[in-house]
């Protein structure tokens, strides 16, 4: 039995297969209790492949390379994402001065709340290049850690956290402080919970998608000017 186990665990797709029956579990959960907050896919599904390489004591590199598939079909998705935005693009050409004004204002804000305590202590160059890009998706927040000197595994982590935090708590902070447009909710999710928040705004509506996709998008490039200027002065 044991020798069966292993050969599971070190087959080349085992992260991969893994990946997709805790995503599943984690789905069927989220379903069974009304799609509450808490028991979010992605919270839940991380959970659950944190318990499993824990018990069975798969290395995460090993996870990581088993589910490298997984890795490069993401990259696809990503393209993929030009279609809501290419449905709705009347909607966002008629948002277009709102739409930027609220994401230069997001950027800074995330920005902001990332490094104001980092600079009051006086933290290094490398922390705040480790906690500045947050809100940004994982691919391109590796890149900005690592080029200003930051730790880029610390940085994933943080902006995995980022994410799952406003895709889980997100729309039900927009709720309750009046915001009920989709627009606005997605731009909202998009800006500060990257792709994990794209994906839960898709869950609201396609409108939310297309808005939290840009949302996604610009801020990425605004976070990136705002952290060379930022880095470059201190």
């Amino acid at each position: 039995m044991n020798a069966l186990v292993q050969a599971a665990l070190n087959h080349p797709w085992f992260g991969l297969a893994a990946t997709v029956a805790a995503y599943g579990v984690a789905m069927r959960i989220n379903q069974a209790f009304g799609d509450r907050a808490l028991l979010h896919p992605v919270l839940v599904a991380t959970v659950l492949m944190a318990a499993l390489l824990h018990v069975t004591g798969l290395g995460y590199e090993v996870y990581f390379e088993q589910s490298g598939l997984l890795h490069a079909a993401l990259g696809l998705v990503v393209i993929l994402l030009a279609v809501p935005l290419h449905r709705n693009a009347g909607l966002i050409r008629a948002s277009g001065g709102a739409v930027l004004v609220a994401l230069v204002m997001g950027a800074i804000v995330a920005l902001a709340s990332a490094l104001a305590l980092p600079v009051l202590v006086e933290a290094s160059v490398e922390v705040l290049a480790t906690l500045g890009p947050k809100s940004v998706t994982t691919a391109v927040a590796i890149q900005l850690s690592e080029g200003f000197g930051g730790n880029a595994a610390l940085t994933a982590l943080i902006v995995i956290s980022t994410g799952i935090f406003g895709a889980v708590f997100g729309p039900g902070l927009l709720a309750f402080s009046g915001v009920r447009d989709h627009r606005a909710i997605g731009l909202a999710l998009g800006a500060a919970s990257h792709v994990i928040g794209t994906a839960r705004a898709f869950q609201i509506s396609d409108v939310a998608g297309a808005f939290a996709t840009l949302g996604m998008i610009l801020t990425a490039l605004a976070t990136t000017a705002l952290m060379t200027i930022f880095l470059a002065i201190n």
